[in-house]
């Protein structure tokens, strides 16, 4: 055995007598492990010697020769000698980093995880030996356990306590990168195409929750740092990453973030709140990059091979990359239209609803709103301080919880003084629900109209206030309408009709941001409640909702629904167009029996001497007249099987194919139009019979009743199942209804039209919706530039301008737009020397010296006088 890393191998039939390197050796061993086992155990045997060595000067600066025998190692033991070999190995190898006892660190390597739960979590602090130890040989270590694990040789549960007390212990950077991005990788290769290991899943996502648990009991407040603090962070961000790459995108990982989201240490739960708040809209992007990643790869420019010579390859790979091309293009139009007609019963999308999945969003709000108020001043930074706010709101707003302590401390942080002030008035804006009581909501409104909504305030400020108010409304509508009860026992302190009104005075504000955000108010009162309103204000939407006596819900009160919203405007909807139809189709068959009816007679006037169009006979009948008999003598010739028979019309002979069952005419009911046989009565009969068809007359639900209508809805809904587009028209029709009842001129119009019987003439049957879902709206989210003051444009700023020139160069030089290039683009690109010898040209050149001075000297004069000169005033 050589010292350098080099094995002399015996003579042998088969083996080589000269002295090998390590990765030849390594390179046999995978050909012949039996053969070459012997020289392994050698290498073994001078990896623990080594290994020896170094623990009695852990520091010192290793041997080249031990990080390659490490990787030897580790390669030839997972591959050739997979089993008890390969466990010793990584068993020698946790014990170097660890710094224990041979033996100790990897005595059950190939376990199934009962270790990892009842042996300590994490250790605190590791031997100096392991913490003194070589970058170079640590950075070795894990590399050799990574390959072995990538191998298949080490189970990843024996690995995961170690990487993480590595990551919480050891300061090297580096290292920590290498091993989460490990673990980020290992956890998705288990889980990837559809493979998913239920119980390594649970165990390894049961690690990570004690880990959380273990900071959160140990840390406190303001304080440093731990060890376990900082694994606990590592494991957040892990399990965030895993779910916004949907590996683990169920409960237990929520309820993993919802332990960090308790957690006192300040980056633990910082980073979980932040995962909670925007994960929607990470995924919702990375998803749409992807996608167009997707449509940019089969979109590429395809050669078509047109001047170089043709083969058969070639032309399959043109095919095939078509081929391609045309079915991303499928699947990305496809997935369009399912995202445009795929609405929801709400305007905001669940796309990743990871809020919705906590399990008690109550008790977790009740903890961060305790912890908030307790918090001092220096506990918490106030950025943290405006995330837990954002997060208990959240909740507040999506599960709709009753949290009543929460909306006395917002009144607190509502001064025009207060930093961020628009963020908190839009946290109290997607905290409000239609559960919330309307005394906790006057309390917000009275603090908002005596903090923005004065004279004292600025334009943007009251604008602010003005719209906060307004979206705090839409979400409680109960706190517009007040108990007759209250008022008139004098127990309401809340006057909602001179509030209504103040507000809407701001309408007429000379600032204009303030006269914007007080007609959105006009407008919302009169959706909502326009008796509040004084008539002047109320417009013609809001008269013609105050006479139908349009208010909001009282605080609990509900509206049962009898059926499915709009199934009895599908029903007259439907009755409607095929009332239609049929009319339709009966003109079309009356009048081509009129113009069939006046062919006969012509030809009847003529004895068969008219247009050769209306020589249609009746082939079965028995008139008594000759003038369009089958024979005189009244004998029929049967020339086949079928049916034919021949016809003497008038001067010409013809032959009429006529089956079995279209003689009958009684049967004569098809789609296509029937003809008229001539001196047949009992046809005119079925003839007559086509166009008394049983007529579908249209449903007036004008003139039922609210009763009579419910049980038509009821009666339809129970007894039919209504498919997609019908729901969708159901949607159009309701909103339909809903305008014509807010606009009394669209209900004189549709009035005249459904006298007309036009009255779903304006309805289309294509339910496809041109709105693109580019915005990404997310549940109960409310941001502060929803409420901000629209002002007049503020100037950009440099960022700003050079984004917008650089938008318009691309726009350029894309040509976005039809046609060729201009004459301006043409020009620029002109030769010089081809138009330097034009008009404009010289013209350029002329105007330089004496037509400037020309010029300058004409504009001195004014009216023939110098302009300097003034006209004395008298």
């Amino acid at each position: 055995m050589s010292t350098k890393g080099e094995t002399t191998v015996g003579t042998g039939s088969s083996r080589s007598a000269l002295p090998l390197k390590l990765s030849q050796l390594q390179n046999f061993c995978k050909r012949d492990p039996a053969g070459y086992r012997e020289d392994y155990d050698a290498q073994s045997r001078r990896l623990v010697s080594l290994v020896g060595i170094l623990l009695f000067s852990p520091n010192a600066d290793p041997s080249p020769s031990l990080v390659e025998l490490v990787q030897f190692m580790a390669a030839v033991s997972s591959s050739s000698y997979k089993g008890e070999e390969s466990d010793r190995i990584a068993a020698l190898l946790m014990d170097l980093l660890v710094g224990s006892s041979s033996g100790t660190g990897g005595g059950n390597v190939n376990g199934n995880g009962g270790n990892l739960v009842a042996a300590p979590l994490l250790q605190s602090t590791l031997p100096l030996s392991a913490l003194q130890l070589h970058r170079d040989v640590r950075k070795a270590c894990v590399s050799a356990l990574i390959l072995m694990r990538n191998k298949g040789a080490v189970p990843p549960l024996s690995l995961l306590q170690l990487f993480f007390q590595l990551m919480a212990v050891v300061p090297d950077k580096n290292l920590r990168e290498c091993l989460y991005h490990h673990i980020v990788n290992d956890i998705r290769n288990i889980n990837k195409n559809g493979r998913r290991d239920e119980k390594l899943n649970r165990t390894i996502q049961s690690f990570f929750h004690r880990i959380v648990s273990a900071s959160a009991n140990e840390s406190f407040p303001g304080g440093e740092d731990s060890p376990a603090d900082y694994a606990a962070k590592r494991a957040v961000q892990m399990t965030c990453d895993l779910y916004r790459r949907n590996v683990w995108n169920d409960e237990r990982s929520v309820h993993i973030l919802a332990s960090a989201v308790a957690s006192p240490n300040s980056s633990v739960m910082s980073r979980a709140l932040r995962f909670f708040l925007n994960i929607e809209e990470a995924m919702a992007l990375d998803k749409r990059s992807t996608d167009e990643a997707a449509w940019a790869g089969a979109s590429e420019t395809i050669d078509l091979h047109l001047h170089s010579k043709k083969t058969k390859a070639k032309m399959r790979l043109i095919s095939k990359q078509i081929k391609n091309r045309q079915r991303k293009q499928h699947e990305r139009e496809g997935l369009i239209v399912t995202q445009r007609e795929d609405k929801g019963v709400e305007a905001s999308q669940k796309l990743f609803p990871a809020i919705e999945l906590l399990n008690d969003p109550q008790g977790l709000c009740e903890i961060i709103l305790k912890r908030f108020r307790s918090s001092g001043s220096n506990t918490y930074k106030f950025e943290v301080k405006m995330l837990m706010l954002n997060f208990v709101t959240r909740v507040v707003g999506n599960h709709e919880l009753i949290l009543l302590p929460l909306y006395s401390l917002l009144q607190r942080y509502m001064g025009g003084h207060q930093r961020d002030v628009t963020a908190i008035l839009a946290y109290a804006v997607q905290s409000c629900h239609s559960y919330v009581p309307p005394e906790e909501v006057h309390g917000i409104l009275k603090t908002i109209s005596h903090n923005f909504i004065t004279e004292r305030c600025s334009g943007e400020q009251m604008a602010v206030g003005i719209n906060a108010a307004r979206a705090i409304c839409a979400r409680v509508p109960s706190v517009l309408s007040v108990e007759e009860d209250d008022v008139d026992g004098g127990k309401s302190t809340w006057d909602v009709e001179a509030f209504v009104r103040d507000l809407a005075g701001y309408a007429k504000h000379r600032d204009r941001s303030v006269s914007i955000a007080g007609r959105g108010w006009v407008n919302f009162i009169r959706e909502v409640y326009p008796s509040l309103l004084q008539g002047k204000h109320r417009g013609l939407v809001g008269a013609g909702l105050h006479r139908a006596g349009e208010r909001p819900l009282r605080y609990g009160e509900v509206r049962a629904a009898s059926g499915v919203e709009g199934a009895d405007l599908l029903l007259a909807y439907e009755a409607s167009k095929k009332s239609a139809q049929e009319s339709r189709d009966g003109e079309g068959t009356q009048g081509q029996d009129d113009d069939d009816d006046g062919c006969v007679e012509d030809e009847s006037d003529g004895e068969g001497e008219g247009n050769d169009e209306c020589e249609w006979v009746d082939v079965d009948s028995e008139d008594d007249d000759g003038d369009n008999a089958v024979d005189s003598d009244g004998e029929e010739e049967d020339s086949d099987e079928n049916g034919w028979v021949d016809v003497d019309s008038g001067d010409e002979e013809d032959e009429i194919d006529i089956t079995d069952d279209d003689v009958d005419g009684d049967k004569s009911d098809g789609d296509a139009p029937n003809l008229v046989l001539l001196g047949n009565d009992g046809d005119e009969e079925a003839t007559g019979k086509q166009v008394e068809k049983e007529q579908v007359e249209p449903i007036d639900l004008s003139n039922m009743s609210d009763k009579d209508r419910a049980k038509v809805q009821q009666q339809v809904s129970s007894t039919r199942i209504f498919t997609t587009a019908e729901f969708a028209k159901m949607q159009k029709l309701v909103e339909r209804q809903q305008k014509a009842r807010r606009d009394p001129r669209l209900a004189a119009k549709l009035k005249r039209a459904k006298a007309k019987g036009e009255e779903f003439d304006d309805m289309s049957d294509d339910d496809s919706d041109n709105s693109d879902g580019e915005d990404i709206h997310i549940k109960g989210a409310v941001n502060a530039t929803d409420i901000m003051a629209e002002a007049k444009r503020k100037r950009m700023s440099k960022a700003e301008k050079l984004e917008k020139i650089i938008e318009g160069r691309q726009k350029w030089e894309a040509k976005e737009r039809p046609g060729g290039s201009t004459n301006i683009e043409k020009k620029r690109k002109k030769n010089f020397v081809m138009s330097k010898f034009a008009w404009g040209t010289r013209k350029k050149a002329g105007e330089k010296n004496t037509a400037k001075q020309g010029r300058a000297k004409d504009s001195k004069l004014k009216d023939g006088r110098a302009a300097k000169k003034r006209r004395r005033k008298f």
